[in-house]
């Protein structure tokens, strides 16, 4: 009867995120952890309840799939972070607070602004947005890049 709970471990939708590659930590917490192996959207949000952060996050849930095939890793950088409910399907990251500070810092966002950000596996800023980001204009943008190409000739790369 063991078999069942880690069967159902196993198909857990939180367990089953995409990775670039094997070496890639499955529940990053932080951005160098992310290099090279996920393309973090970053989130900035003044709080949980804010209707921007919902309807981005209800976007990506809608198009899971995508974001998985993509390597997307969703980043919510909340200032106020009580009764944040994660994504049900959308690869996630959740940081901790010293993370959230240096990355408030690098990317110059105050507590109170909302902010988008798409970064590269390499790191570098691909998208920046004031407003919810559609899947359309993140798949279009993802699949222009270089390295996207590459997986999508790799076979069975996700």
């Amino acid at each position: 009867m063991r078999i069942l709970p880690l069967a159902i471990l196993l198909c857990t939708p939180a367990l089953l995120f995409a990775q670039a590659y094997e070496n890639c930590a499955l529940r990053p917490t932080t951005l160098a952890q992310m290099r090279r192996c996920y393309r973090p959207l970053l989130v900035f949000c003044p709080d949980a309840a804010d209707p921007r952060l919902k309807k981005q996050q209800l976007t990506l849930d809608e198009a899971a799939d995508d974001m998985m095939d993509r390597f997307v890793m969703f980043v919510p950088i909340l200032a106020k972070s009580a009764k944040y409910q994660p994504p049900l399907d959308t690869p996630f990251a959740i940081i901790g607070a010293k993370e959230i500070i240096a990355i408030r810092n690098r990317f110059h966002v105050s507590e109170d602004q909302f902010a988008v950000f798409l970064l590269g596996e390499d790191g570098a800023i691909k998208l920046r947005s004031d407003v919810p980001v559609s899947i359309t204009k993140l798949n279009s943008l993802i699949d222009s890049m270089p390295d996207r190409k590459v997986e999508m000739e790799r076979p069975h790369a996700n």
